[in-house]
C-alpha cells in the first residue's frame, strides 16, 4: 500500500471522525449555532484541556478543526505525491515482508509516520505563506519606489524643458504735465498683472480724498504706428493710486501696490493680432517728476474653481486609501455624502429662485431707504439689519448675492461710495447665517450631523443660543463701522464744489496758524485768531454736510425708487413665503421630542413640492436651470474628502493633540479650555482657508472629544462654539467665506473694486473683536452660569 493511500484511508476512515459523527447527531440540541470560526480562535480552542474540547458546546470548534484536518491531509497528499514515487519500491517491499502477526504495530507506526508527515507539510506550507506574503511586500515597496521615481523624471523633464516665466522690471519717471508711454512687447495671452512701486498714500483708500495720484491707463491700437497716439484707445479702466505730499516724496517709504486684468474673449482677439500694439500711459498731477518701479506679468493663470479643485481633491483622496488597501466602493462613497444637508441646500435654493422673481430684494433696499429717512447712518444700519435677518433662513450666499446690486444701487443715489456700505453688508450676512440650521452652509453641517441630532441639538435650542451672540456681534460691528468712518466724507463718493473750496480753505487757515511760532503774546494772538476762524470754517462745513444728508429730493427719490423697483409679482411672493414660512414651522416642531419625525430635509423637500403644486409651472427645466449645482457638488466632494482624510488618521491624530493639551489643565478649566480651542481655531483657519471645509473637519473634532470619557466634555458649549467660529472667521478675509467673494465679484462688474488689502485692514480688527465678545459670551453662560 502506497503512502498516498495510507493517507487517503486515514482520511475517510479515521474512527475520530466516526465519533464525531456520532456525537454530533446525539448532541445536536446542545450545538452552538454554525457560524464562522477565525484560525486564531481555532488556535485557542486547541490549547483548551481534552474535557472542554469535547462539551457538546464547542462542536462548532471540532467541526472546524476536522474540515482543517481535512484540508491540510489533501494538500499533504498532493505535496508528498513525488516523494511517494521516488520511495514507493522500498516501501512495498518493506511492508510486503511485515508478518501478519505485527499488522496492529506496523498499523501504530504507520499512523505516527502519516502524523509527522502531515505536521512536515504543514510546517512547508506556513513557510510558503510566510514567503509568499515578503513578496508581496517587496512587491508593493517596488510599486511605490517606481511611482515616485517616474513623478520624479516627469517634474525633471518639465523643470529642464520649461524655462522659467521671467518677469518685466522697468524703473520710469514719470515727467511733469506730460504722459509717459510704455511700450509692452509682450502681448498678454491672459488676465495680466501690474505691480508698481512708489510713494504712494497708504492711509487713503478713495482717490477722492487726495489731491496727487497717480494715474495708469492700458491702451491697444490696431496698427503697427506706436507713434501715431490716436490709434490708441483705452482697453481698461484707469486705474488711480493716491500719491502723498509734494514734500514727502523724498521721505515716504516706498511701497507696492498691484492690480489684476480680466481678459475678455473680444480683448483676447484683439491682443491675437499681429498687427496690434500694447502700451500703458502713466501720468501724474504733481508739479515734479516721480520714479516708479513696474514689474509686468502677462499671464495670471486662474483656471480651475473650487468645485473642481474639491472634486479632484476627492478623487486623490480615495487613490490614497486604495494604495492602503481601503479603497471603497460606490455604495460607501455615497453613504459619506450627506444627502439631508444637499436635500436642504437644493430645497433653499428653488425657495430663493422663486423669491428672485417677484422684485422683492430690491424692494427690501428701497424699504431702507425709506426707513432711514434719507440719511447716511441709518441707512447703512438698516441695510445691515435687514441683511442679517434675510440671512438668518435664507442662504447667505444667495443673500448677498441678491442684496449686493441693490445696495450699490442705493448707494449711487445717495453719493455714497458703495465699498464700506458693502463690507458692512457682507459681515451682517455672516453673522446672520449662525442665527438659524439654515442661514448658513456651515450651520446646516453642523446640525445634519447624525450625533447633533442624536444627542437632542433642536432647531428651537439651536436658535435660543445663538441668539444673544448674533446680537451682540451685529451691534458691536455697527459701533465699530460708526468709529472706522466717523468722518461722514469716507463715505461720500464726490462732493459738490463748494464743500472742495471750504475744506481747501480750512487747510489753508490750519497751515497758516501752525506756522506762526509762539515767541510773544502778539504771535500767541495771532495764532489764536486763526485758529478760531478755523473752528468757524469746520462748524461751516458741519452744516454744510448736514443740509446734503437732509434735502428735498428725498421725497422725489424714494418716489422714483419706488417706482422703478416695486413688487413684480404679489401672488407669487405670497405663495414663495407662505412654503418658506411652512418650512421654518415645522422646524420649530420637529424640536418637540415628541413630534420629531421627519429630519430637516425631508421637512424641506415636503415645502417645496407643495410650493410646486400650487403653482403648477410649465418652464420647470427654467427653474432647475437656476440650481446651483455646482455648489452642491462641491460639498459633497467635500464629504467625501474628509471621510478619506479621517480614515487616513489625521482626525485623530488631531484629536489626540487636542485631548492631551486639554489635560494639560485642571479639570475644573477643560471645559474653558475646549470652546477657547475650537472657537479660536476654527475662526482664524476659516479666515485662511474656506469655512466650509474647515467646517466638516472641526465637526469630527467635536464628535471624536465629546465621545472621549476621559475629558468628560458637555456636547452643546463645543457645538455652539463651532456655530459661531467659522462663521464668524470668515469675515477675517475677502476670500474666508464664499459670500465675501461673490459681493467682490459683483461690486467689481459695477466698478466698484473690493481690494484684498483694503478689506482685510478694516474687517479683520472687527471679527477679532466678534470673536472676543463671543468668547465672552459662551464664558459667561456656559462656564458661569452653565446654562448647558
Amino acid at each position: 500500500m502506497g503512502l498516498r493511500d495510507k493517507l487517503r484511508k486515514f482520511k475517510h476512515s479515521s474512527p475520530a471522525k466516526g465519533i464525531e459523527l456520532r456525537k454530533r447527531n446525539v448532541h445536536q440540541n446542545f450545538s452552538s449555532p454554525s457560524v464562522p470560526v477565525s484560525e486564531q480562535k481555532l488556535q485557542m480552542w486547541r490549547t483548551l484541556p481534552a474535557q472542554i474540547r469535547h462539551d457538546p458546546s464547542m462542536a462548532s470548534f471540532r467541526m472546524e478543526n476536522e474540515r482543517h484536518r481535512e484540508c491540510t491531509l489533501s494538500h499533504a497528499m498532493e505535496s508528498c505525491e513525488d516523494f511517494e514515487q521516488s520511495q514507493a519500491d522500498s516501501q512495498f517491499i518493506t511492508i510486503r515482508n511485515i508478518s501478519h502477526t505485527n499488522h496492529i504495530d506496523l498499523d501504530e507506526k504507520s499512523k505516527q509516520d502519516d502524523g509527522l508527515l502531515c505536521h512536515h507539510a504543514l510546517n512547508q506550507l506556513k513557510d510558503g505563506e510566510i514567503k509568499i506574503e515578503k513578496l508581496k511586500r517587496q512587491h508593493v515597496k517596488v510599486t511605490k519606489r517606481i511611482c515616485l521615481l517616474l513623478f520624479w523624471i516627469f517634474a525633471v523633464a518639465v523643470f529642464m524643458l520649461v524655462e522659467e516665466k521671467h518677469l518685466l522690471e522697468k524703473t520710469l519717471e514719470v515727467p511733469y504735465e506730460r504722459d509717459k508711454y510704455f511700450m509692452l512687447w509682450q502681448k498678454p495671452t491672459g488676465d495680466f498683472k501690474l505691480n508698481i512701486f512708489g510713494t504712494f498714500n497708504e492711509t487713503v483708500y478713495d482717490v477722492n480724498d487726495t489731491e496727487n495720484y497717480l494715474t495708469i491707463q492700458p491702451q491697444i491700437s490696431r496698427s503697427s504706428e506706436i507713434n501715431n497716439n490716436s490709434n490708441f484707445k483705452d482697453v481698461f479702466q484707469a486705474w488711480i493710486v493716491p500719491l502723498v505730499n509734494e514734500e514727502l516724496l523724498d521721505y515716504a517709504p516706498v511701497l507696492v501696490k498691484n492690480k489684476t486684468y480680466k481678459m475678455t474673449d473680444e480683448l483676447l482677439e484683439n491682443f491675437s493680432d499681429a498687427e496690434s500694439t500694447f502700451r500703458l500711459k502713466i501720468s501724474t498731477n504733481i508739479n515734479t517728476d516721480l520714479a516708479i518701479k513696474l514689474i509686468y506679468n502677462p499671464l495670471i493663470i486662474n483656471v480651475f474653481e473650487r468645485t473642481f479643485i474639491a472634486i479632484v481633491c476627492s478623487l486623490l483622496s480615495i487613490a490614497v486609501l486604495a494604495c492602503f488597501n481601503d479603497r471603497p466602493n460606490m455604495e460607501e462613497i455615497v453613504e459619506w455624502m450627506n444627502m439631508e444637508m444637499l436635500t436642504l441646500l437644493f430645497c433653499m435654493m428653488i425657495i430663493v429662485a422663486v423669491l428672485t422673481e417677484t422684485g422683492v430684494f430690491d424692494y427690501i433696499a428701497v424699504l431702507a431707504f425709506e426707513i432711514s429717512g434719507g440719511k447716511t447712518w441709518p441707512m447703512i444700519y438698516s441695510l445691515c439689519f435687514i441683511t442679517c435677518f434675510v440671512s438668518s433662513f435664507l442662504d447667505n450666499m444667495t443673500t448677498v448675492l441678491l442684496m449686493t446690486p441693490a445696495v450699490i444701487r442705493l448707494c449711487e443715489v445717495l453719493n455714497l461710495d458703495p465699498v464700506p456700505v458693502l463690507m458692512g453688508v457682507i459681515v451682517h450676512s455672516n453673522i446672520g447665517g449662525c442665527l438659524t440650521p439654515i442661514g448658513d452652509p456651515i450651520s446646516i453641517i453642523i446640525y445634519s450631523n447624525h450625533f447633533m441630532t442624536s444627542h437632542d441639538i433642536t432647531f428651537m435650542k439651536f436658535v435660543g443660543h445663538t441668539l444673544p451672540g448674533v446680537a451682540l456681534t451685529a451691534i458691536q460691528s455697527c459701533i465699530y463701522l460708526r468709529l472706522i468712518f466717523r468722518d461722514i466724507n469716507s463715505l461720500r463718493l464726490n462732493e459738490p464744489k463748494e464743500i472742495k473750496e471750504l475744506r481747501r480753505e480750512i487747510r489753508v487757515w490750519y497751515k497758516a496758524a501752525n506756522s506762526i511760532s509762539s515767541f510773544s503774546k502778539d504771535d500767541d494772538s495771532v495764532r489764536e485768531t486763526m485758529q478760531r476762524k478755523v473752528r468757524i470754517l469746520k462748524n461751516a462745513l458741519k452744516r454744510k454736510l448736514r443740509e446734503l444728508e437732509i434735502t428735498d429730493t428725498y421725497v422725489h427719490t424714494l418716489e422714483d425708487l419706488k417706482l422703478k423697483y416695486p413688487i413684480k409679482n404679489k401672488t407669487l411672493l405670497i405663495q414663495a413665503s407662505g412654503a418658506l414660512v411652512f418650512v421654518i414651522v415645522c422646524f420649530f416642531i420637529q424640536s418637540v421630542p415628541r413630534l420629531r419625525t421627519l429630519p430637516m430635509g425631508w421637512v424641506a423637500l415636503l415645502g417645496i413640492i407643495a410650493l410646486l403644486i400650487i403653482l403648477n409651472r410649465d418652464d420647470m427645466d427654467q427653474l432647475m436651470h437656476r440650481i446651483e449645482w455646482t455648489t452642491l457638488l462641491f460639498f459633497a466632494a467635500m464629504f467625501v474628502m474628509m471621510e478619506c482624510v479621517e480614515r487616513l488618521g489625521l482626525f485623530n491624530w488631531i484629536g489626540q493633540l487636542t485631548e492631551y493639551i486639554i489635560l494639560c489643565v485642571d479639570k475644573r478649566n477643560r471645559l474653558a479650555m475646549s470652546i477657547f480651542i475650537i472657537l479660536w481655531m476654527s475662526a482664524l483657519a476659516s479666515a485662511i482657508l474656506d469655512s466650509v471645509p474647515v467646517t466638516v473637519m472641526m465637526v469630527k473634532l467635536v464628535t471624536s472629544l465629546v465621545s472621549k470619557s476621559t475629558l468628560d466634555l458637555p456636547l452643546e458649549p463645543l457645538v455652539w462654539s463651532l456655530a459661531f467660529g467659522p462663521a464668524l472667521g470668515g469675515n477675517g478675509t475677502l476670500y474666508g467665506a464664499s459670500a465675501n467673494v461673490i459681493s467682490a465679484g459683483i461690486a467689481e462688474q459695477h466698478g466698484y473694486k473690493i481690494s484684498f488689502t483694503r478689506y482685510l485692514r478694516i474687517v479683520f480688527p472687527m471679527m477679532l473683536a466678534q470673536i472676543t465678545t463671543i468668547t465672552g459670551y459662551l464664558f459667561i453662560s456656559h462656564i458661569l452660569f452653565e446654562w448647558h
